[in-house]
C-alpha cells in the first residue's frame, strides 16, 4: 500500500512507465492485427499506410487505396478530436474517456467477419489509437508514441550513444524508456501474430481486454489521487 501511494503522488500520473509500456504493446498489437487480418493496412502507422498507398496505386488496387486513403483522414480526425478535448474539457478523467473508443472499437471489430469491406474497420481503429496515442504521449516526461516505434527508437540509439561517448549518466532514463518502449512494441506485435494463429479475427479482443484493466487501473489511480493529494498534477 505504500508503494502504492508513493507512485500515485507523483506529478503527472498519466506519464507513469508502466502505463506507457502497456498502451505501446497494445499499439504494437493492433497493428500487427490489422497488417494480418485487415487488408494489410496499419491501424496506426500511416507513414507505412502511405508507402502501401503508392503500392496500391501502382497495382490499381481500388479496394486497399480506399481502405488507406479512409484510414489516413480517419487518423487526423482522432487527433482533432483528442486535441479538442485537451484544449476545452477540464475533467480529470478526461484522458480516460479518450480511451474509450479504442476500446469499444476493439471489442465490435473482433465480431467483424473478414467479409466486411476493410474500409468499414480499420479506419475507426485509427480514430481509437490516434486518440490514445495524443491522450498518453509522455514516460516520465520524455515525449514519445504508444503506436509507432521508429521515434523510440531513434532516441533510445540517440541517449544511448551520449551515454557511452560521452559518458553522460544524465542520458540512462531517457535511454532506458525508449529502449523499454521498443521492446514493448515488438512484444505487442509478435504476440498478436502468435495468437492470430488460434484466434484470427477474434485476436483483437486481447487487446481490447488489456485496455479495459489500463483504463480501469488508471482511473482507480486517479481517484485515489484525487482523495488522498488533492490539487497534484495528474
Amino acid at each position: 500500500m505504500r508503494a502504492y501511494r508513493e507512485k500515485i503522488k507523483r506529478p503527472h500520473l498519466y506519464q507513469l512507465r508502466e502505463l506507457a509500456l502497456a498502451f505501446t504493446f497494445c499499439g504494437g498489437f493492433i497493428d500487427a492485427y490489422t497488417f494480418t487480418e485487415r487488408g494489410g493496412t496499419l491501424a496506426a502507422g500511416q507513414t507505412g499506410n502511405i508507402i502501401f498507398f503508392g503500392t496500391d496505386i501502382a497495382k490499381h488496387d481500388l479496394p486497399g487505396l480506399t481502405t488507406k486513403i479512409a484510414t489516413f483522414l480517419a487518423y487526423i480526425l482522432g487527433l482533432i478530436v483528442v486535441t479538442t478535448i485537451a484544449l476545452k474539457v477540464k475533467s480529470k478523467y478526461k484522458r480516460i474517456f479518450c480511451i474509450l473508443p479504442i476500446m469499444f472499437i476493439s471489442l465490435v471489430v473482433g465480431f467483424v467477419p473478414t467479409s466486411v469491406p476493410n474500409v468499414f474497420v480499420v479506419p475507426f481503429l485509427a480514430f481509437g489509437i490516434a486518440m490514445q496515442t495524443i491522450a498518453f504521449n509522455k514516460i516520465e516526461g520524455l515525449g514519445y508514441r504508444n503506436t509507432v516505434s521508429t521515434g523510440n527508437l531513434q532516441k533510445a540509439v540517440i541517449a544511448w550513444t551520449k551515454y557511452f561517448v560521452n559518458h553522460d549518466s544524465s542520458q540512462t532514463r531517457a535511454a532506458s524508456n525508449y529502449l523499454l518502449l521498443v521492446i514493448s512494441f515488438i512484444c505487442g506485435a509478435i504476440v498478436s501474430a502468435l495468437l492470430d494463429n488460434y484466434f484470427g479475427i477474434h485476436t483483437i479482443w486481447i487487446a481490447a481486454s488489456l485496455l479495459v484493466i489500463i483504463n480501469f487501473c488508471y482511473g482507480l489511480m486517479v481517484y485515489h489521487r484525487d482523495n488522498f493529494y488533492p490539487g497534484e498534477k495528474l
